[in-house]
């Protein structure tokens, strides 16, 4: 984006209501993080290999793994469950190449999904943000680089499904984020244009860097407090409380619109 299309994206954010919000699903609405701890530090009590390393470590190589692998699944190149057991696959072959036992990748993968269901959860605030979005009249979606039966079970066990009114994964759209198109997707189902709409999310290179680039206004969930990227980008870092995280959110917007309602 050049700074004249920056310039008049601010220029046309300023007169248009905020009436559409999209939120990542993955550590922005559901808590995957604590999941996945939960479930990584099961596994390195059970597998002796495992214990080669601090609970810290597997749990840093888990995430690698589990974020390379996942491109072949948002790409449709893996299923999602030989998605699971490839990644225990590998990271035995990380502990000990010499003596792992890749038998054991498809019991510690199911290991892992019952420690990681059992885990789940809304981040914190979610749902009390997502009800307030909707009682002031502001349409919710989520765009999301996964597969629709897994994201749809998520937003069910975690009481979040009610607020949402449209849910679009890469599965669904054949592309992902960063990709505009499937932000546009997204904006379409919800019947908006981009200037009246913003878009939250947690990864910047995803969520936020594809958000600018469909011409939304993007803000940065820092869950994470990493160094700012680009101090023009609104961020929180949390959606507690929810006035707070409502009022970075609908920041730009016209006297009157739906997120300006109490």
């Amino acid at each position: 984006m050049t700074g004249a299309d920056a310039l008049r994206l601010i220029i046309v954010l300023m007169v248009q209501p905020v009436r559409g919000v999209l939120f990542d699903m993955d550590d922005t609405l559901f808590d995957h993080n604590t999941a996945t701890a939960r479930a990584t530090a099961a596994l390195h009590a059970i597998e002796p290999l495992f214990r080669a390393w601090p609970e810290e470590e597997l749990r840093r190589r888990h995430s690698e793994m589990l974020e390379t692998i996942h491109q072949d699944v948002v790409s449709g190149r893996l299923q999602i469950d030989e998605a699971r057991r490839e990644r225990f696959r590998r990271l035995l072959l990380q502990a000990d190449a010499g003596h792992a036992d890749l038998e054991r990748a498809p019991a510690l993968a199911r290991r892992y999904r019952e420690e990681y269901e059992q885990g789940w959860g809304a981040v914190e605030g979610a749902c009390e943000l997502l009800e307030t979005l909707k009682a002031r009249g502001v349409r919710v979606g989520i765009v999301t680089n996964n597969v629709r039966a897994e994201q749809m079970l998520k937003l069910d066990r975690c009481g979040l499904a009610g607020f949402v009114d449209v849910l679009v994964t890469s599965e669904d759209a054949g592309i992902a984020k960063p990709e505009p198109a499937i932000f546009g997707k997204a904006l379409a189902a919800l019947d908006l244009p981009a200037a009246s709409t913003v878009m939250v999310g947690d990864v910047w290179d995803t969520d936020i860097a594809g958000a600018l680039r469909a011409g939304l206004r993007p803000v940065w969930f820092n869950w994470r407090r990493l160094p700012a990227r680009d101090q023009a980008v609104d961020e929180i870092v949390s959606f507690t409380p929810a006035a707070e995280a409502l009022a970075v959110i609908c920041r730009a917007h016209a006297p009157g619109a739906a997120c300006d309602r109490v």
